[in-house]
């Protein structure tokens, strides 16, 4: 993410969030919004932006950062909602659930900021022709006078006619709608999880897990309405902005450990310097990535290909194949491969110094057994 695209989420941000203040009217919702939610609210849409730009800061060649800022600043739009101004109140109620689609995105290219598949591109094509289509088709049949009393005539732009029975008959349909939805994701990250490794599962359980408890906290604040009475009531209706925030922090989470796995791999490289390459070094490779399938393959002139430890014939991985491979070059000559779980692909950075430190210590082995070959057959000549 460059400078100008930050400096222009943050000027969004902030006018965004004097707008949603500025036009909020109290009058309407007195018995349900107060200042401390407003409060909250807006905290929860800086939250995603702030953490957008740390992870474009951290991650600029992937759509993480950019998704992040795109919902926090979707979540503060759905605020223009409380206002009494037609246009400000249809605009707001319009793109109130527009952030989820971008949110699933998130998930769904997390940890390595794209997505793999055609078929993910056309669901997340669906979910936001769902979530953009289905708020218009309600609200095409909603008078808000019938829901609020307070609301003024000619507030929703959007209104044919007032229709309960077709309004509620698309409340189903678009219900139906996003249960389906839900079942297809969690489907898909329940497969993710079965078939991710270790280091794929160390990256994504925090995301998902944050997820998981803002969605639960979201389904809850209508049953709360219900279950929950008195003074409780209040309190527990806001812990929803708390758990969704959990979300963009999570993604700080995980480029933390980012850190801290750089941070090893390079004291791995100084431990390493220009020592052989041996089985200590796979398994610190592991234990830096925590990619416990990490393997380093030969490069074998006889074979005309790559080998493993065992000699045995290796075929580097094909493009869905949940592992990805580098090859490791030294002094120009191709030496080997590093093959690897796809969690780590998304780190540039970390795999260069990973490739680099990898191709000294196998360049260093290389030399050494060619340096021992030639002894050898210097001592029988001698002979």
């Amino acid at each position: 993410m460059s400078r100008r695209m930050m400096v222009v989420a943050v000027l969004s941000a902030v006018a965004l969030a004097v707008a949603v203040t500025a036009s909020v009217e109290w009058r309407m919702c007195r018995t349900t919004f107060g200042p401390t939610e407003l409060a909250l609210f807006l905290t929860v849409g800086g939250v995603f932006v702030a953490a957008g730009l740390v992870a474009g800061r951290h991650r600029p060649a992937d759509t993480l950062g950019r998704l992040l800022v795109a919902a926090g600043l979707l979540w503060m739009t759905k605020g223009l909602r409380l206002s009494s101004i037609p246009v400000l109140f249809t605009t707001g109620t319009v793109l109130t659930n527009m952030y989820i689609p971008v949110l699933i995105q998130l998930v769904f290219s997390f940890p390595w900021g794209r997505l793999h598949h055609r078929w993910e591109r056309r669901f997340l094509g669906g979910c936001y022709a769902y979530y953009a289509v289905s708020v218009v088709c309600e609200l095409a049949f909603l008078d808000t006078r019938r829901v609020d009393s307070t609301h003024p005539p000619g507030l929703n732009l959007l209104l044919v006619r007032d229709d309960p029975t077709v309004f509620a008959a698309m409340q189903v349909v678009f219900g139906v709608g996003g249960m389906a939805i839900g079942l297809v994701l969690i489907g898909v990250l329940l497969a993710r999880w079965r078939s991710g490794t270790r280091a794929y599962r160390a990256a994504v359980a925090p995301l998902w897990f944050a997820a998981l408890l803002g969605t639960a906290a979201t389904a809850w604040t209508p049953l709360a309405s219900v279950w929950v009475q008195g003074p409780q009531q209040a309190w527990t209706l806001l812990l929803r902005y708390p758990s969704t925030a959990l979300i963009p922090l999570a993604v700080l989470v995980g480029l933390w450990r980012y850190r801290v796995t750089r941070a090893a791999v390079r004291n791995l490289s100084i431990d390493l310097g220009a020592a052989p390459f041996g089985a200590g070094v796979v398994d610190a490779l592991r234990e830096a990535l925590r990619d416990p399938s990490l393997v380093v393959w030969w490069y074998s002139r006889a074979h005309d290909g790559y080998v493993d430890a065992q000699g045995r014939h290796q075929v580097l991985p094909r493009r869905n194949d949940p592992r990805e491979a580098t090859t490791l070059i030294h002094d120009g000559v191709l030496i080997g491969a590093l093959v690897y779980d796809k969690a780590v692909a998304d780190q540039p950075r970390l795999l260069a110094e990973v490739r680099t430190a990898t191709s000294r210590a196998l360049g260093t082995r290389r030399r050494d057994d060619a340096l021992g070959q030639r002894r050898g057959v210097s001592a029988r000549d001698s002979r």
